[in-house]
Order: C-alpha cells, then structure tokens, then sequence
C-alpha cells in the first residue's frame, strides 16, 4: 500500500488527519512497511516547517484555489498547507497538554481532594482560545470523501506520495533516548491506557446534547479527544506522545504481529470514528430509508446469486474462474449510492436509527437491511474483550435454538469449503496471470459460496447462523475445535488476499490492498464468515497471528 493510499485509508477510518498526539500506530507500521517496499525516492524539497515560528518567512503562502481542488498542482498545494498546519497544531495542543498537566499536578500538591478532570467542553474552549489556524480541508469545505477520492487518482505519483508520507508521519519531535526507554510491554500498557481514556471521552461526548455534539467538526473532535488523552497521559504514566510514536517505529517489526497492540489501535481507530460520528449531522430520514431499502434489496439479491452461483459451480457446470467473474459482474452492476452517503459506517448507521427508530417504517427498513446482526456481533466482542456479560437478543431476534455441537460442524464445514474454494482460486489466478484477481471480489465469492454450501446442507441463514452465535457464545470459547476452526477460516482468508497480491507486486510497488477487507453491514456472507469465531478468539484472547497485507 502506497503513503497516499495509507492517507486516504486513515481519512477513512477517522474523518480527520488530526493533531497526531494520539498516535495511529498502525498506520506508522503500515507507512514503515511501505517505504522498505518502494523504491527509493528522496524530497524535491525540504519537509516545510511544523511550528508556529515557521508560519511566516520565505515559504508560498497558500491560496485557496478559487474554482476548488482541480489539478495535480492544486493537491501539491493543499498537501503542503496540512502538513504546515497539522504541525502548528500538534506542537501547540502538545505543549496545552502539558500545561495543562502541570497545572493539575500543582494543584493538587498538598490537597488530599482529587480535582475533577478537564471536561470535553471545557478542553474544546481551550483549544478554541488558542486561535489555530483554520484546516485546510474545511476552509475549502472539502469532505473526507472528496479528499480520499483525489488522492485515490494520484497514488502512483512520487510527489504526492512523498507528501502524504510527511502528512502522516511528520518529522519526528520525541526525545530518541526517552523513546529508546519505552519498551514493547510499556507501549502495550500506554495503548491500554490511551483506549479506557478515549472510551471516557466517548462516552462524555455522547451525552451532550444533540446541538452542543454538532457544534464539534470532525478536525474538532479528534483534536480534543487527543488533547484529553495526551493530560491523561501525561498526568497518569509521566511520559510525552511523540515519544511514544518514535517509540513505536523504533518496534515495528516486533509490533506489526502484537496482537493485543493491534486490539488498542484497532479500538482507538473505532472509538474515534465513533466520535466523529456522533458529531455529524446525521442522514435524513428519507435518505436513511433509501440507504436501508437499498440494502435490504442488495443483501437479499446476493444470498439468490451465491446460491445460483454455488449450485452450478457443485455441478461442475461452472468453473471457479467463471464464477469469480460473475462475481466481479455482480458487484460492478451494485447500484450507486447517494452523494455523501456513499460509504455509512456501522456507527453512522447506528446513530441515524436511534434518531428515527421510533418511527415504524424506520423500524421495519433496519429490520430488513440485516444492519442490526453486524451491531449485535460488534457489541459481543467488545463485551467479551472486557470480560463483561453480552446484551441479551431482542425477543424477534432468538432465532432456531441449535447445539454448540451443530455449530462447531457447521463452522467446520464452512472451513472445508473455503479450503477447496480457496485452493482452485489460487490455481485459476495463475493460470490467467493477464486478468488479474480483486481480493475483495475473490474473499467475498469464497465466503459466499462457502456460506451457501453450509446452508445447503443444514438448512440454516447466514443470519441464523449469527444469532446462534450470541447464544453459544460462552460455550464456543471453550471449544478446543471450534477455536481452531476459526483460526484456520482467518489464514485461508488472508491466503486469498495473499495470492490476489502476488499479481500486483509483480507488477511493481502500488497500491493492490482491496478498498476494505471487511464485509458491509448486512452483508450475509460476512454474517457467517467468522463471526462466530471472531467471539471465541475474543473470549479466549487467543487471537491469530495475522500477516498485514500491505
């Protein structure tokens, strides 16, 4: 995955590139791993300056491009504008954090009463008193969408790349020997912290009123969220976040297969999408309707195609091949999504339903869409990471009572057909190396056809499979078979992403990664696959080590 394509996959996940005080060090180890990948390539010019000193002097003072962003010029430009103001902002909201902490720090010398802790309002009128400069991207009122879909179409460009690179991973501001410090376990532990501090942020946030939430933009949010974090930081465990960040590169090899590392950035990355999306403006009702109907239509019409699809290919009257194209038909001919509601998160959706849930309609459509199994899924693990007890099913959701023992055989079958899928796709990607195979068109067709097969033989839904999931849950955790079911459902898995690449790293260093290597809510197939054991890995903390595919 190229720097541009790492910026754009973190626009993505957070709506914002933010301050950089929390670190997303999952993209630091993606971005390190890229640069070993690619070949070498120096800066036409020095990195521009990111303090506030360095605001004026010899460097192009920027102009907002009166017809918007259009040429490769103008995304130079705007590149240059976010990195310049991306470092402003970080070294002054860094040196508020520690001021901030020192106040605390004072203040309670000497007082056996603990000070109540900087509420979220009052940390975003701190920030707002510091009068930064304005981001670029709202300035231009250019939404993350636009922004990703711009640097999508410059990703094989050396110049744009070198700046996403400088925009995602500036240039180092830690102390080296305090970082040479920090080891694996302590990082470890600064993760855990950062995660239980960013889940009381959340849950602060969410408790706003509605006005008060959406006076927040998404650069807003992520940046006070990390001015909080970083006090909670710097108050509780004594050390700096750019620290931590340098910290991390100089680990990433050792960090890139942690587990429990991968779980805190992966729970930050969520809570921060989280936040940011409470803070939108929510989807009207008629939108969230025509988004939930457009769903329901879709996840209906592809559990008929896998089936169609699996039946002929049982009968040997449908090659692997062909059936990977008609997939890759089928998905081509999906129909477009609405301008700017084009990719609505979990989250988001979550959110315009608990808007409109009281009106009937609504209820029905969300109902329909399947969007409440992926949720319900989610919420499980979350509550198996804490050691908490899950929420019980609604009543219209308890579904066919089965045995932990008729899932583990289903789950096992599931395997067994992923392995045979898996193995004559390999084959047929090689054997026509001049059409090359999308990984997310080639994951979804031997999830799907493996889902149907299942089906086929016990009668039973990919969503009736996912509710029996939540109801065994506890027993599934413990079942040795089950478990290694499950880990080798994710290695096939991540075969098939690995065999869709050979054909794009063969044609030199770009972007191949598929857009998304998880499935959309509602999405059957994905119902079925793993999510079962996506529980009993959880439960266990027994989780696969899974090589990155970039």
């Amino acid at each position: 995955m190229g720097e541009a394509a790492i910026l754009s996959e973190k626009l993505k996940r957070y709506g914002a590139v933010g301050a950089g005080l929390i670190p997303d060090s999952m993209a630091t180890l993606r971005l390190v791993e890229a640069a070993k990948n690619a070949p070498s390539q120096g800066y036409a010019e020095e990195p521009p300056a990111t303090s506030s000193s360095a605001s004026t002097g010899s460097r192009k003072i920027w102009k907002k491009p009166s017809g918007g962003v259009q040429t490769r010029q103008d995304i130079l430009e705007l590149l240059d504008e976010t990195i310049r103001v991306q470092g402003i902002v970080q070294t002054e909201i860094s040196q508020l954090a520690r001021s901030i902490a020192k106040e605390a720090k004072e203040k309670q010398e000497g007082k056996k009463k603990k000070k109540k802790a900087l509420s979220i309002t009052e940390a975003f009128r701190r920030i707002k008193e510091m009068q930064l400069p304005i981001d670029p991207l709202e300035e231009l009122n250019l939404s993350e969408q636009a922004f990703q879909k711009l640097l999508t179409e410059y990703e094989q460009d050396q110049e744009v790349s070198a700046k996403a690179q400088l925009l995602l991973h500036p240039e180092p501001k830690g102390d080296l020997a305090k970082a040479r410090s920090i080891g694996i376990e302590k990082i470890v532990e600064i993760h855990q912290f950062m995660v239980v501090e960013m889940q009381k942020v959340l849950t602060e946030f969410l408790a706003l009123d509605q006005e008060t939430r959406r006076s927040f933009s998404n650069k807003a949010c992520e940046t006070t969220a990390e001015l909080l974090v970083s006090v909670a930081v710097e108050q509780q465990l004594g050390v700096h976040c750019e620290d931590v960040e340098q910290a991390v590169m100089q680990h990433e090899d050792v960090l890139a297969n942690h587990p429990e590392f991968a779980r805190c950035t992966e729970q930050l990355a969520n809570m921060m999408q989280h936040l940011t999306g409470a803070a939108q403006p929510r989807a009207n009702k008629a939108d969230f309707l025509e988004v939930l109907r457009n769903m329901a239509d879709h996840s209906q019409k592809a559990k008929d195609f896998a089936k169609k699809v699996y039946e002929e290919y049982r009968a040997k009257t449908c090659p692997v091949a062909d059936a990977y194209r008609r997939f890759e038909d089928f998905a081509a001919e999906a129909p477009a999504a609405k301008e700017g509601l084009e990719d609505l998160t979990p989250v988001e959706l979550q959110l315009c339903y608990d808007e409109y849930r009281e009106d009937p309609e609504v209820h029905r459509a969300w109902s329909k869409a399947g969007v409440e199994n992926s949720i319900m899924m989610a919420s499980c693990v979350t509550s198996l990471l804490k050691n908490e007890a899950s929420a019980p099913l609604p009543e219209d959701k308890k579904g066919k009572k089965m045995k932990t023992s008729e899932i583990v055989e289903m789950q096992e079958l599931m395997v067994d057909e992923m392995k045979r899928l898996s193995e004559a796709s390999s084959a047929a990607a090689k054997a026509s190396p001049s059409s090359p195979w999308r990984a997310e068109i080639a994951m979804q067709m031997v999830q799907s056809l493996a889902s149907a097969a299942v089906e086929r033989r016990y009668g039973v839904s990919p969503e009736e499979m996912t509710i029996a999931g939540i109801q065994n849950a506890p027993a599934l955790q413990k079942n040795e078979r089950f478990v290694r079911a499950t880990e080798k459902q994710q290695e096939i898995i991540m075969a098939v992403a690995q065999f869709c690449a050979q054909w794009h790293r063969a044609k030199g260093p770009q972007s191949w990664e598929p857009r998304s290597l998880r499935a959309k809510p509602g999405d059957p197939s994905a119902q079925a696959l793993g999510l079962l054991g996506s529980w009993a890995l959880a439960g266990r903390k027994s989780y696969v080590k899974v090589q990155r595919c970039c």
